[in-house]
């Protein structure tokens, strides 16, 4: 069973939905395994922990 992991600042239920829904398309087109075997998970952290270039995504957005 192919698993696709995904880590990234908590999002909406829709958002979640259409993630899933879209990464398995792909990974199905490009790897020709049934959508049935495929196991996506999404793990959401708090934007205080995910960082880019020194600075956390929350003080980044503080910065904008």
């Amino acid at each position: 069973m192919p698993v696709i992991a995904v880590t990234m600042a908590p999002t909406s239920e829709k958002t979640r939905k259409e993630l899933i829904q879209g990464l398995t398309e792909k990974a199905v087109e490009i790897t020709n395994i049934p959508k049935q075997a495929f196991l996506i998970t999404i793990s959401e952290l708090p934007e205080t922990s995910l960082g880019c270039g020194g600075q956390t995504i929350e003080e980044m957005k503080k910065a904008l």
